[in-house]
């Protein structure tokens, strides 16, 4: 039974650092660079339990299974959140559909700043 758990353990060792490793493969891309980080700490917890298979130590796979079973649950679900866009804006200018609500408001008003008007008159009213 020792040998069957070693060669299991040792499997499952194996593979989990195959798993880190591939993530950080993936990390070095800036296309799936978010995801390859997030696939390798995915596999962190593998490489726990597969430990805890080794040292023939119950905790350890536990601990190390479920936080596996956690991450890999956020790892597919994470698709469906909104993400950040991959196109960066350049200095140039937005066409009047694309300006935003504040800009649009800034626009259309007044300025309240006028040179040569105070709050309590012109220029010229003040001097008199």
């Amino acid at each position: 039974m020792g040998f069957i758990l070693i060669v299991i353990g040792t499997l499952l060792l194996l593979l989990s650092l195959l798993g880190v490793a591939l993530g950080a493969y993936m990390a070095m891309d800036p296309k799936t660079r978010e995801s390859g980080k997030l696939f390798a700490v995915w596999w962190v917890p593998g490489v726990a339990a597969a430990s805890g298979v080794l040292m023939r130590d119950v905790v350890t796979f536990a601990v190390g299974s479920l936080c596996f079973f956690v991450a890999g649950a956020v790892f597919t679900f994470e698709d469906g959140l909104a993400r950040r866009p991959n196109i960066k804006r350049t200095g140039r200018s937005r066409r009047s559909s694309e300006k935003t609500t504040q800009e649009n408001k800034a626009a259309s008003s007044p300025s309240l700043y006028q040179p040569g008007v105070s709050i309590l008159g012109t220029e010229n009213e003040l001097e008199d």
